[in-house]
């Protein structure tokens, strides 16, 4: 049924809310914080800050998810590649632990836990 507005009210957005990426620098290491929602429309973004702090010769990448309330498969892609790259690279990535439910939850479920805490 369509409504007589022409608006969209009862249709779902898809393209989640943007994710909050802020890069930090601080001596020899990047902080990457990630708050909000990581997935399609918002995964490309915190692909793009990873591979900046890759393609310096920081020792140190921090992707800090404490704030990450929701990363879909396409997210943990991001995520799952940036920690084969940096295997190749010195292993120089590390994550702090996201405590919100649908995250920890899809973790546990992709049995990845152990690689972002």
């Amino acid at each position: 049924m369509r409504n007589d507005d022409d608006s969209n009210a009862s249709r779902l957005d898809m393209r989640g809310r943007p994710a909050d990426i802020k890069s930090k620098r601080e001596g020899d290491s990047v902080t990457i914080a990630v708050a909000g929602e990581i997935d399609l429309a918002t995964s490309d973004q915190l692909d793009a800050a990873i591979r900046q702090a890759e393609e310096t010769e920081i020792n140190r990448i921090v992707v800090d998810l404490s704030a990450l309330s929701f990363v879909d498969s396409t997210g943990l892609s991001v995520l799952l590649h940036a920690i084969k790259r940096t295997r190749r690279d010195g292993n120089r990535l590390s994550f702090v632990a996201s405590k919100h439910e649908a995250v920890t939850r899809l973790l546990a479920l992709t049995d990845t836990t152990e690689m972002f805490g």
